[in-house]
């Protein structure tokens, strides 16, 4: 690392400045930049010394003081992410990023936790269907692609997991005793959700059959392909027929392949939602439901598409 030019050389130069002797003759007569006379002339009159500035050396965290008791008391009071953290640092007028706030919240020794896939998909036989699948899925024209899923709902559902102290339990409270299940069920295609619903209770195939008569089959357009899940409750022949009245086709995924239906990522991500949201009241929970997806953008749409391995427009 560079060391600073001495405060001896800086008076001496100085000295000569003052003198009236140019900085150009003076910084080849002690070999520094010109520039360096002006910076001293600026220091001096700020600072009325000469003394060099701290050059590099340890940056303190920006994380710090004032800034890491609040982030103390905001983690202790309520659920967060990293991304959520971050946001509300900036809003207060901290300039930080997602990396600082990781790196401040596992020096405080907490942890965070990870998700799971079907153990089944390394089946020779599933594999096998799966390895069909993802060579012809990108060669399909997206426009054309209706997918379905169907996920569950509660009146008593919180988030999942947070941030905590290590060895212990992070409790979080809900109603055991009384709550309500609904079925929200949706239709993604690569620029919207269409034909969103949400039914009282578990599905099953004479509800299914009703989903798509009433709400997908009047929004599909001849050559469209609905693909959805190898569930028993989506194998009726009247469901079939709704959607071959409108000239579109049903196909089915390989078994254990929720990464190959997009619409899994919307139906994870309302999940989340509705935690957050916490509602333990059944109309809050479907108007709850309808503004989440007021908010799902066309760009989003595709890029769950994209993220399944299906072409983009």
């Amino acid at each position: 690392m560079t060391r600073p030019y001495s405060a001896d050389l800086r008076e001496r130069a100085l000295a000569r400045s003052d003198a009236g002797e140019t900085d150009r003759s003076i910084a080849e007569a002690l070999q520094i930049a010109p520039s360096c006379l002006s910076k001293w002339r600026k220091l001096r009159r700020e600072t009325g010394a000469l003394k060099p500035g701290k050059m590099n050396g340890h940056k303190g965290r920006t994380l710090s003081g004032e800034i890491a008791q609040w982030l103390h008391e905001r983690i202790q009071a309520a659920p967060f992410t990293t991304r959520q953290l971050t946001a509300e640092l900036v809003a207060r007028g901290i300039k930080t990023d997602r990396r600082a706030v990781w790196t401040f919240l596992h020096a405080e020794g907490l942890s965070f936790k990870k998700t799971i896939v079907p153990a089944e998909q390394d089946r020779p036989d599933v594999a096998r269907k799966r390895h069909r699948w993802k060579a012809h899925q990108d060669g399909i024209d997206p426009r054309r692609l209706v997918f379905i899923d169907e996920t569950w709902i509660k009146t008593n559902m919180a988030p999942l997991r947070g941030w905590g102290p290590r060895g212990q339990r992070l409790p979080a409270k809900v109603p055991h005793g009384h709550c309500q299940t609904l079925t929200f069920i949706a239709a993604l295609r690569h620029d919207r959700v269409e034909a969103p619903c949400v039914i009282d209770g578990p599905i099953n195939g004479m509800l299914f059959t009703a989903y798509v008569e009433q709400f997908l089959a009047p929004t599909l357009a001849p050559g469209d392909i609905v693909i959805l899940d190898n569930l028993g409750s989506h194998k009726g022949k009247a469901a079939r027929a709704a959607v071959r009245a409108r000239g579109a086709h049903l196909i089915f995924l390989p078994p254990y392949s929720p990464d190959l239906n997009p619409i899994e990522q919307l139906s994870a991500k309302v999940k989340h939602w509705m935690r957050r949201a916490e509602e333990r009241d059944h109309d809050a929970t479907w108007r709850r439901v309808g503004q989440l997806l007021d908010i799902v953008s066309p760009a989003e749409c595709a890029n769950y598409l994209r993220n399944s391995g299906y072409a983009s427009v």
